[in-house]
């Protein structure tokens, strides 16, 4: 779709697309957060890398002369991929000071890709908040109810430590994280370690047996749906 938008437009035009594409990356989907204004520096830094003009600003309280690549826009944060030297990196742009443009400009690498360099950045920062890890014995609907709970960075290792009875080892991020996520398949699960993740499921699952247990009905009283008349009844 693209390749036909390039072909329709005027000779002087048709490098826009690519070009627009290696400097600014929108990643759309996000998580609910307040919209707050842009950060200062987000203007400076946009002029730089369309104009591919080095710049030297200050981060976090340290004085960095960068080449500005490309902006992405994530969750509604600004991030700057920026090469310093000959490494790619990804800034916060609202933790940049004050932005000083130089005279000249820079050779872009034709080989840098925008949207591939922060697909790998992003997949390698959700696997880097993976710390723990937890043995599970799922059931086959487990199996299949995991995409909708594990996060999506454990997923595909978890899958491949699957063992024939049905235990699997799973990335989690936290004890307290793994047993949300734990908690939603209900008896689908067995949580086999670490203890302490077992020690709260188990108490989970007593709290939730007391709260199912048969009990006797007081006089007077009527099951809920009894106390439901269809619409127009008297």
């Amino acid at each position: 779709a693209r390749l036909k938008a390039a072909a329709a437009l005027s000779p002087g035009l048709r490098d826009a697309p690519a070009t627009a594409a290696q400097r600014f990356h929108l990643d759309a989907p996000g998580w609910f957060a307040p919209g707050d204004p842009p950060p200062a520096a987000l203007a400076p830094l946009a002029r730089a890398v369309w104009s591919d003009r080095p710049v030297t600003a200050a981060y976090r309280d340290r004085r960095r002369t960068l080449e500005p690549y490309g902006l992405v826009l994530k969750a509604g944060v600004w991030y700057l991929a920026g090469r310093v030297r000959s490494r790619f990196l990804v800034f916060r742009v609202d933790r940049f000071g004050e932005v000083e443009p130089h005279e000249g400009v820079f050779e872009r690498d034709p080989g840098f890709d925008l949207a591939a360099f922060w697909a790998e950045h992003a997949a390698a920062f959700a696997r880097s908040l993976l710390r723990e890890t937890v043995t599970l014995r799922l059931t086959e609907a487990g199996v299949r109810m995991l995409r909708h709970v594990a996060d999506p960075a454990a997923l595909d290792d978890a899958l491949a430590s699957l063992q024939p009875d049905g235990t699997m080892r799973l990335g989690v991020e936290s004890v307290a994280v793994a047993y949300s996520q734990v908690l939603r398949l209900g008896p689908e699960a067995e949580v086999l370690g670490p203890p302490e993740l077992r020690a709260l499921l188990a108490g989970a699952a007593a709290r939730m047996a007391r709260l199912y247990e048969p009990r006797e009905e007081a006089p007077g009283d009527r099951p809920f749906g009894a106390a439901l008349r269809p619409l127009g009844d008297p």
